[in-house]
């Protein structure tokens, strides 16, 4: 072979091809960019998912206390239907002596107002641990805001005006314990109860109105 030749096909296996298909180069460039864009969202989705379940996982509860994070307080709604027969004697007694109002709840005890058999007279009705009971009692005077008017094992309940919003408990060693009360019971009345620790040794009770005034002190 000539000299000349060889060159000749030598430099045409190292020329460059002479046409380019830029339609099809172009196409492949976006398909990679997209590719890429893709890969980058995907890392960036799962990254937020993360954060967001550490962010779930390390706040506090509501009602735990973190080190150096506030407990969320938490809200109880009850809501109260009316009363069920837990107790002894309660359906006997509720028959018997029909409800004057509603029953009310007012733990530990289910209480309510009769008519009395005497004319215009009131039973007080109760129902508790210790069994179901109901009795009389004379109205209120005109000074009179609150009564007790009976006292059981660790419980004293009684009758207050509907003015009243407090009874509470004062104790020799000077605690305060509140009362259950249900106000409008019926017949202008409420009622209320009080459970206390075994051998507490209380002194008075005190009726407060809607203020928190003292109204009236009851020595027991």
């Amino acid at each position: 072979m000539e000299v000349k030749q060889v060159f000749g096909s030598l430099a045409r296996q190292e020329e460059p091809p002479s046409t380019v298909n830029v339609n099809r180069a172009m196409a492949a460039g976006r398909a990679v960019r997209r590719r890429r864009r893709a890969a980058v969202a995907a890392s960036s989705a799962v990254g937020v998912a993360a954060a967001v379940l550490v962010a779930w996982s390390v706040q506090p509860w509501p009602g735990r206390q973190n080190d150096g994070a506030a407990a969320v307080p938490s809200v109880t709604v009850t809501v109260t239907t009316s009363p069920r027969p837990v107790y002894k004697g309660f359906a006997d007694m509720k028959k018997k002596h029909p409800p004057k109002g509603k029953v009310a709840t007012v733990p530990p005890l289910m209480m309510w107002l009769s008519d009395a058999p005497r004319k215009g007279g009131l039973l007080l009705c109760e129902s508790g641990p210790e069994g179901s009971s109901c009795a009389s009692f004379p109205p209120l005077a005109g000074k009179e805001f609150a009564r007790t008017q009976a006292r059981g094992k660790d419980i004293w309940f009684g009758i207050a005006k509907d003015g009243v919003h407090g009874v509470t408990a004062v104790t020799k060693d000077g605690r305060r314990l509140p009362a259950s009360l249900a106000r409008d019971v019926g017949a202008g009345l409420g009622l209320w109860a009080i459970q206390y620790p075994p051998r507490t040794d209380v002194l008075r009770l005190v009726i407060a109105d809607a203020d928190g005034r003292t109204v009236q002190r009851i020595a027991v």
